[in-house]
């Protein structure tokens, strides 16, 4: 009896690690790397709120998964070279800890060729949003997500590593707010992108986590009383290197975003807001348009 009444004891462990091993949580602003035994042929997204990016020219053993939108849940379904099927819940989750997950064989859930039974029940079958997924349905090319990061983007990465390297093209434009720095380093345009290089520097005993930066196209002479309307400009996330999140006390780090073709009439301006997460060290930075529609050659 003891024998029996320890493995009921163990049993809903088991089956409830085996479960969780299924879940996997994404954030909008951080990527998470998915490693598998074998490299990956294909993925399948159930939803546009998630993306899951693979190398698509050279198989690889790893994969990006990262959340479109800050909501949701969805599937994922990963076939691998060897053709072994994964599959996975994935759910928004903002305050992520983990970034890595590694996966062996053991957690396949079957194989197209047959030799390994599926011990979980499909994820479609609970989760109705995903009715297109439908058993003896034909998955053509265009249900796959392709990589987002992709040769563009890392065209455009290796580009914003070089621009950093060349070190700061402007030297004093910069505001600060509590012994925290944020500055203007150099502004470039490449294949019909922007790419504006910033840095902050944290002076104060006090880490600076970011809350979030966001780019807004304003009105020159717009009062801080009078209502404006702000259009907000959107980096190309995938495109963009080294993206802020904490600065560490007595600091400096560097971010390179990147945007599609920017330019602005001369009575407008690009304000650039930092916000500090429980805090209240915020920090606007107006950028003239001679800057932005006149970026640096020089690389």
């Amino acid at each position: 009896m003891k024998y029996i009444a320890l493995i009921l004891l163990i049993l809903p462990i088991t089956i409830f690690a085996q479960e969780q091993s299924n879940i996997l949580e994404a954030t909008t602003d951080k990527n998470v790397f998915l490693f598998f035994p074998s490299p990956i042929e294909k993925a399948l997204s159930g939803n546009g709120d998630f993306q899951f990016g693979y190398n698509t020219q050279t198989a690889e053993k790893f994969g990006v998964l990262k959340a479109v939108a800050a909501k949701g849940e969805s599937t994922l379904h990963v076939i691998t070279e060897d053709q072994s099927v994964y599959s996975f819940i994935v759910k928004y989750n903002p305050n992520i800890t983990k970034y890595e997950y590694f996966f062996d064989t053991s957690n396949a859930v079957g194989s197209i060729n047959g030799k390994k039974e599926n011990s979980n029940p499909p994820l479609s079958a609970s989760h109705p949003e995903d009715s297109n997924l439908e058993l003896g349905r034909k998955i053509t090319e265009a249900d796959y997500f392709e990589a987002k990061v992709d040769n563009v983007a890392k065209e455009d990465i290796s580009f914003c590593k070089k621009l950093l390297e060349k070190g700061d093209y402007y030297k004093n434009i910069y505001r600060s707010k509590s012994d925290v720095v944020l500055k203007l380093t150099n502004i470039a345009y490449k294949d019909d992108k922007t790419f504006i290089c910033l840095s902050i520097k944290n002076d104060s005993p006090v880490d600076f986590d970011l809350n979030f930066i966001q780019f807004n196209k304003i009105a020159k002479k717009a009062s801080k009383k009078a209502n404006y309307q702000a259009i907000e400009i959107s980096p190309i996330l995938e495109s963009s290197y080294q993206t802020f999140e904490r600065i560490e006390s007595m600091t400096t780090k560097s971010a390179v975003y990147v945007f599609q073709k920017l330019s602005i009439d001369k009575n407008k301006l690009v304000n650039i807001e930092v916000n500090e997460k429980q805090g209240e060290r915020n920090i606007e930075l107006p950028v003239d348009y001679k800057l932005i529609n006149n970026p640096n050659s020089n690389y």
